[in-house]
């Protein structure tokens, strides 16, 4: 017989029940922890496209950084990122490609900074000729920490910036001579469409236009404008050197490229695919800075002489006219454009600079 406790329970059938719930726990954690172990990993097998759009000719060294950027991205994801490429303003000029991105019906787009103005008044503070004196003083602090500042603050236009690549620094072009800043009296030179270099060339006496990029060798062409603005690789790309007869190296004024992505595209995708994405993006940040530097001295300088294009290598006095004549009136229209925060970000990069060039 069994033996019955008082409440009228049979020991054994107690046993019995305990260690069925006992197994029924242990269940119930192995399945959770596999459950959790499927959603991580379907999480990366997701599938993500990233469409890619830039005013860029496909044969530019600029071009190509972006097929490494692809190349990097799709291996490092095993093809679970696809990077799709869309060279020379195929998806619309640059006004409509940072629309398009903030619409997420493009996914990114690598475009010159000034660019985002009408978006984000302090795209224009990297405008401002004559911020950065050199390659090196620029990149120690768009590489820091008051340049993830800088880029972290572009996400109130939906846009988040992977990094900045380049063109390089500007030079100025003409068909007249270019050594000091009256050569401008009266002259008609195409700008992107931004108040800070429309101020700059005001400043030198000149009618600032601004005119698409793509538009830019017919205007030339055809004398709609005298002259332009763009860093060597720019304008041997679009082979201006064609419709221009002087070059004055000048290096007024840097040109990033900002590599701008949706920014619920980019939340949306794993933490370690936005690692990949980060990292392909200064890579090929790096190995673009390298490629610029080397072909403006060993093919573009000498494919524009020889083309018959006067470069003029103005001196630092000749440098310091133009700086005298312009920085005032630039950075002027550049504060009135700007509100508290673009005005702090500009005083923190304005200081380092001065630090750092010490």
């Amino acid at each position: 017989m069994l033996k019955i406790k008082a409440n009228g329970f049979p020991r054994v059938l107690i046993l019995v029940l305990a260690l069925s719930l006992l197994a029924a726990g242990c269940g119930s954690s192995n399945s959770n922890s596999q459950a959790g172990g499927d959603t991580a990993k379907n999480a990366q097998e997701q599938k993500f496209v990233m469409k890619l759009g830039t005013v860029e000719a496909v044969e530019s060294v600029k071009h190509q950084a972006c097929e490494r950027f692809k190349e990097k991205v799709e291996e490092a994801t095993k093809g679970n990122v696809t990077v799709e490429l869309y060279p020379a303003s195929q998806l619309g000029n640059a006004r409509a490609q940072v629309e398009a991105v903030q619409m997420k019906t493009q996914q990114a787009a690598l475009l010159p900074n000034s660019n985002y103005v009408s978006f984000f008044p302090p795209a224009s503070i990297t405008d401002m000729p004559y911020l950065f004196p050199n390659r090196e003083v620029t990149y120690k602090i768009m590489d820091g920490k008051i340049g993830e500042e800088y880029f972290k603050s572009y996400e109130s236009t939906g846009i988040h910036v992977l990094t900045m690549w380049e063109s390089g620094f500007k030079q100025l072009t003409g068909n007249f001579e270019i050594t000091k800043p009256e050569n401008f009296q009266g002259r008609k030179i195409r700008v992107m469409e931004n108040p800070v270099l429309i101020a700059q060339f005001k400043a030198l006496g000149a009618s600032a236009i601004p005119i698409n990029y793509s538009e830019t060798y017919n205007a030339l062409q055809q004398k709609v404008v005298d002259g332009q603005e763009n860093p060597m690789m720019s304008i041997y790309d679009m082979k201006f050197q064609e419709v221009q007869k002087y070059m004055a190296v000048s290096d007024h004024g840097w040109l990033p490229l900002v590599l701008g992505v949706n920014k619920d595209w980019w939340d949306s995708l794993p933490q370690e695919y936005q690692t990949i994405l980060k990292e392909s993006a200064a890579d090929c940040r790096d190995w673009l800075r390298e490629a610029i530097a080397k072909e403006e001295q060993e093919t573009i300088i000498p494919a524009f002489e020889k083309s018959g294009m006067k470069v003029i290598r103005l001196t630092q006095e000749q440098k310091d006219a133009f700086a005298a004549k312009i920085k005032e009136p630039t950075r002027e229209a550049l504060v009135g454009m700007l509100d508290d925060q673009g005005k702090a970000l500009l005083e923190k990069i304005t200081a380092e600079v001065e630090m750092i060039s010490k």
